[in-house]
């Protein structure tokens, strides 16, 4: 970025890594523990900012599954803008989610399109309210790959194109049975009911044969497992359970540290965790209030966080996480986060 000094903030959990670490201290990332109220990190972010630096931020702070924003935004970056009393530039690129998917080990080599704009001019981020100032972000820096893939229809190339895209699309839009979908090379097939579709150049769907059903993109197939999954938390009673080992970022190591096996449970009110921690009996509670999201790493774990302390969870059946990351989602929309924003924005 010369001759601009750029800060990227980047969340601590990179940092675990030992050449990461290394690397990233070198480039001056700003590192910050992901879902609290990172004090450290906003001064580091503020010297910056009194130094004539330029500091990068990503408010989703997460990959996406489907090619539109993963993550959530909180709305605590609008009051950090007024904070920092600096103008915004925003860039928003296209094609990011084609090109490397996060369920996918595998680039693909096609196109990408990135607009930068002047998303807030100083008298704008003075005057602007906070909610003014949020809902300018997340206009500017949304995006839509599927979207913009079919109005631009352009070809990628791909060695095994689908594979790994079960870890994201888990249900069967034919049978409706879940956990029961595979890929192989550039097509994706039920278990139970044999339903396949191909993935084509355009990393689009096609069927297989005349009584497939398929929806033509990673999208719409994952707004249909969407709809599916909101009627089962509707239940009071929605509950599911996994079996999983547990590995804790333990101070003074990198990466994580196995802990223990137990039995994951989700409801519409906790995340609980039944087993051992150092062979000891343990039940761990996590409050789906105080949850803001869940990171996941298709087909590797899922990550609670707990302050700045985070529980990785490793499934025995992996291909079950995104259906807990979407219920998180969910439950968190529906029943906490309206009350949530009226606090903040009151």
């Amino acid at each position: 970025m010369l001759p601009v000094r750029m800060n990227y903030v980047g969340a601590y959990n990179f940092f675990r890594d030992k050449t990461l670490s290394f690397l990233f201290k070198h480039m001056g990332v700003i590192s910050k523990y992901q879902y609290t109220k990172d004090i450290m990190s906003i001064k580091k972010m503020k010297y910056c900012m009194d130094n004539n630096r330029v500091v990068a931020l990503f408010p989703h702070g997460c990959l996406s599954n489907d090619g539109k924003p993963g993550g959530y935004a909180v709305f605590g970056v609008s009051k950090l803008v007024k904070f920092l009393d600096v103008p915004v530039v925003s860039a928003r690129t296209n094609g990011g989610y084609l090109t490397r998917p996060r369920w996918s080990k595998r680039s693909r080599h096609g196109a990408m399109e990135t607009k930068v704009s002047l998303a807030l001019t100083l008298d704008e981020v003075r005057q602007f309210t906070p909610r003014q100032i949020y809902d300018r972000l997340i206009e500017r820096i949304s995006y839509d790959d599927y979207r913009w893939q079919r109005e631009k229809m352009i070809p990628f190339k791909a060695k095994r194109p689908a594979e790994g895209v079960e870890f994201v699309l888990y249900k069967c839009p034919k049978c409706k049975s879940e956990f029961t979908m595979y890929s192989d090379n550039d097509i994706l097939s039920c278990s139970k009911c044999k339903n396949t579709v191909v993935m084509n150049k355009y990393l689009m769907f096609e069927p297989e044969d005349s009584e497939t059903e398929f929806f033509d993109g990673i999208d719409r197939w994952f707004d249909f497992q969407r709809e599916c999954l909101m009627s089962e938390t509707e239940d009071p009673e929605f509950e599911m359970t996994a079996m999983t080992e547990l590995r804790y970022n333990e101070p003074g190591y990198y990466g994580y540290q196995f802990q223990g096996r137990g039995l994951l449970r989700i409801t519409r009110e906790a995340i609980t965790y039944s087993g051992t921690v150092k062979d000891k009996k343990t039940e761990l509670i996590y409050l789906m209030k105080n949850i803001t999201m869940v990171p996941y790493a298709a087909g590797e774990y899922i990550e609670i966080a707990d302050g700045d302390h985070i529980s990785r969870f490793i499934f025995d059946d992996k291909i079950r996480m995104m259906k807990w990351v979407l219920a998180v989602r969910l439950i968190r929309d529906r029943y906490y986060e309206e009350i949530k924003h009226y606090e903040e924005t009151k």
